[in-house]
């Protein structure tokens, strides 16, 4: 694992690391300068527990105190000895195996051990003042000797009456010694238990740091808008802060995508609420306008002809006629777009009522072609409805507006001379009509329009042939109120267009 500088894993391992090394720094600053005086304590401690010790089993019998003192020394690094007021050796620790008890003395094969021992007791006899016990039990003295060998010494007094005093010492080199031992061992010591608390501060650093930076990464996620990682811990007991902090995260988490995908499902519904209020405000905008161009034209020659025969313009009884005629056809004309525009605005509010019945749609085809009959011979068109032998169950008048729509349609647009099939094909429940009328077709791009509101694809032929631009729209709003469809397209020698009738369901009593 890379530990990033400002990271909360390395500032996690660096604290650990830190706080080890402090505890370590205070153990060698407190063995430096405190070791050697503790040791010292302890030393007296000795010295005086070994006093206490021989003083105890001290009996006034010299015999019983040689052995004491031997077996004494033995345990420990304490050397003993007891020594007159008037500074003769009475006996030691390390003379005891001699033959005499005297003074010593420097004979032949002493060792250095023994002669250095000697060397201490006779410093002590030269420089002790023994009156000064007299007030104390004991006490404490340093000895130097000339190769700067020290030594700590007590000389306590032993049995007053005799004058016999008890002299207990060791040198100051396994003072000096152990401290030195000491320190080279803690030294070792603390740079092994350092490196152990690095690795332990790595792991743990890794270990308690993990879920947090898990936590963090799913944090920066969840600011990006991304809610589809999960905090999955590591099976932590639910009275673990870090986990429930994991688990409240994958909450929030829940929570954030939930209300921003209702917040963005109702932005998205208010900006289609938007766009289908500015199409409505346009088509309402287009509508107007439509009208009032429609309306515009035949208003105008219903004036322009009524103030003519108003001032006697037209005093042939043919003009009048004609003026007559034209204000009527006119008149004719404004009723079909008003009677249209109402029919369409019903069947858009659902306002118009349906009555289903069956139809033989072959009947139907063949009155629409009588009703246009004087239109197509005008036209010299030729008609074929043979294809239409089916019986369908719907809306008998909204089906004839539909068929004549057509009808109308392909006969106002196909050339002279030319040819309108009509057809109807069953499939399962619905039943296709269709109006093929011979001629060049529409622009692939204009078929989608001609079924809205007053669209032309040429309004001054439109406006000759006498047609009032929403028959289409009329046909799509059938469609709609029959649950049907209708389109149109180009086909091979000219256009066609279809209707399909689902069948209604039977009403039931």
């Amino acid at each position: 694992m890379k530990l990033k500088p400002h990271s909360i894993r390395f500032k996690f391992f660096s604290a650990i690391s830190l706080v080890a090394l402090m505890f370590i720094g205070i153990l060698l600053l407190l063995n430096l300068f405190f070791y050697q005086d503790y040791f010292m304590m302890t030393r007296k401690s000795s010295l005086c527990d070994a006093f206490d010790t021989v003083c105890g089993s001290y009996d006034g019998d010299m015999d019983d105190i040689v052995t004491l003192l031997d077996s004494y020394e033995s345990r420990s690094a304490i050397r003993l000895a007891v020594a007159m007021d008037d500074g003769t050796v009475l006996t030691s620790s390390f003379l005891h195996d001699r033959d005499d008890h005297a003074a010593p003395d420097f004979e032949f094969g002493m060792n250095e051990q023994q002669f250095r021992s000697i060397a201490v007791l006779a410093s002590v006899m030269q420089n002790e003042d023994w009156s000064s016990l007299a007030e104390h039990q004991y006490r404490f003295a340093n000895i130097s000797l000339r190769d700067n060998d020290q030594y700590l010494c007590l000389i306590g007094s032993l049995d007053k009456d005799e004058g016999r005093y008890l002299i207990a010492y060791m040198p100051f080199a396994f003072i000096e010694q152990n401290s030195s031992l000491n320190l080279v061992f803690l030294l070792i010591a603390g740079g092994c238990a350092l490196l152990i608390c690095l690795g332990i501060a790595f792991f743990f650093s890794r270990e308690f740091t993990r879920p947090l930076v898990s936590m963090a990464a799913l944090a920066d996620r969840m600011s990006e808008l991304d809610f589809s990682t999960q905090y999955t811990g590591k099976g932590r007991r639910e009275s673990d802060e870090v986990e429930q902090l994991g688990q409240s995260l994958n909450r929030l988490s829940a929570y954030l995508e939930q209300a921003i995908g209702e917040l963005k499902e109702s932005n998205d519904q208010l900006a289609q609420e938007v766009r289908e209020k500015e199409r409505i405000d346009n088509m309402r905008r287009e509508f107007i306008v439509n009208v009032s161009h429609e309306l515009k034209t035949p208003i105008a020659l219903i004036q322009g002809y009524a103030e003519g025969l108003t001032a006697g313009v037209a005093d042939d009884p043919e003009d009048r006629k004609f003026y007559c005629d034209t204000i009527a056809d006119e008149a004719g004309h404004m009723n079909r777009l008003v009677m249209q525009l109402l029919s369409l605005s019903k069947l858009e509010l659902g306002a118009e009522q349906t009555f289903y019945e069956e139809i033989d749609l072959h009947e139907m085809c063949r009155d629409a072609v009588q009703k246009t009959a004087v239109l197509c011979e005008s036209k010299n068109l030729s008609v074929d409805c043979a294809d239409t032998h089916i019986t369908v169950r719907t809306d008998s008048g909204l089906l004839e507006q539909v068929l004549m729509n057509y009808l109308s349609n392909a006969i106002r647009y196909t050339a002279e001379g030319g040819s309108i099939v009509i057809s109807a094909v069953r499939n399962g429940g619905r039943t296709r009509l269709t109006v093929f009328n011979a001629g060049e077709g529409l622009p692939e791009d204009e078929l989608p329009k001609i079924w809205e509101k007053f669209y032309r694809t040429d309004r001054a032929r439109t406006r000759e042939a006498g047609g009032t631009g929403i028959g289409l729209s009329l046909v799509r709003a059938i469609a709609d109120t029959l649950h049907g469809d209708c389109g149109a397209e180009n086909v091979p020698g000219g256009i066609a267009f279809w209707f399909d009738i689902p069948d209604a369901p039977l009403q039931t009593e």
